[in-house]
C-alpha cells in the first residue's frame, strides 16, 4: 500500500502565527485567534452547527485535512471562485493558489496523539451524509483509494516518500467515477488542534514565499522539509 499523507490548505501568512504558537487551533476552539480564511462562509457555518461527528461534536471542533492536494476545493481556488478574507474579516478578493501552502501530516502521527480522530469516505458537508470511522485499521479500506491511485499522476513528493495522486478528481458518467469529486474530498479530522511538531512537511507552489516561510520555520525551531512542488497545485 502506498504511503498515505494528509494535506491541509492554508493561506501562507497563517504559517507565521501557527509556527509561533506551535499549533493551529480548530475553528471552534476558544484558544484560537483570527486568521486569514480561504473558504465559503456558508459551508463553514454549517460545519459548526449542522455537520457533526458520531461523538456529536461539531466538525468545526476539529482541524480537517484531505487525503491529497488535488481536490474539488483546490480546483475552485485555482479557478478564482473562493474568497480570501483577512483576520478582521475583510474581503481581499479571490484566493490564489500561488499563496496557498499545504501542511502535510502522517495520519499515524495523529492517531498516536491521543486526541479524538475521525475519517470519512467523502466530504463532511456533502449532500450525502458521509460514513465516519475512527479505527486506524479501517483507514486502508474506508477511503476509496483506487480513485486516488489512478493515473495520470500529479503531486509526487520524493522528500516525503509520497507517490502522488491521480490528477483528475471530477465526476464522469462511467463507473467508478460518478461520485469521484465527493469521494476525493474524503476528510480526516483531529480534535482541538494540530501541533506544528506533528508536521511531516510544508509544501509551496513556487519560491515566491519560500525564503519568508523558511525564516518563520527557523525562528520557531522547526526542521521539517519545505519543498517547492508546483506539481502539487493546479
Amino acid at each position: 500500500m502506498p504511503k498515505r499523507y494528509l494535506f491541509r490548505m492554508t493561506y501562507y501568512k497563517n504559517l507565521q502565527a501557527f509556527f509561533t504558537a506551535g499549533m493551529e487551533f480548530a475553528k471552534d476552539n476558544p484558544q484560537g485567534t483570527p486568521r486569514y480564511r480561504i473558504s465559503f462562509d456558508a459551508i463553514v457555518a454549517r460545519r459548526g452547527t449542522v455537520h457533526t461527528v458520531p461523538s456529536r461534536a461539531a466538525v468545526n471542533a476539529f482541524v480537517p485535512f484531505y487525503f491529497s492536494p488535488s481536490t474539488k476545493m483546490a480546483f475552485s481556488i485555482h479557478r478564482g471562485n473562493v474568497p480570501l478574507r483577512d483576520p478582521a474579516g475583510q474581503d481581499l478578493g479571490a484566493a490564489n493558489m500561488d499563496d496557498v501552502a499545504f501542511m502535510v501530516v502522517d495520519p499515524d502521527t495523529l492517531f498516536q496523539s491521543g486526541r479524538e480522530c475521525w475519517f470519512t469516505d467523502q466530504a463532511c458537508n456533502s449532500g450525502i451524509v458521509p460514513v465516519y470511522q475512527n479505527d486506524p485499521l479501517r483507514l486502508a479500506h474506508h477511503v476509496d483509494w483506487p480513485l486516488f491511485d489512478d493515473t495520470p499522476t500529479m503531486a509526487i513528493i520524493p522528500e516525503l516518500g509520497y507517490d502522488g495522486v491521480c490528477q483528475f478528481q471530477h465526476d464522469r458518467d462511467a463507473v467508478p467515477h460518478q461520485q469521484r469529486s465527493k469521494k476525493r474530498m474524503a476528510e480526516f479530522l483531529v480534535k482541538d488542534y494540530l501541533a506544528m511538531d506533528e508536521l511531516a512537511g510544508v509544501v509551496l507552489k513556487s519560491h515566491r514565499h519560500h525564503a519568508e516561510v523558511a525564516t518563520w520555520m527557523q525562528q520557531a525551531g522547526l526542521t521539517v522539509p519545505l519543498p517547492v512542488k508546483p506539481g502539487c497545485f493546479f
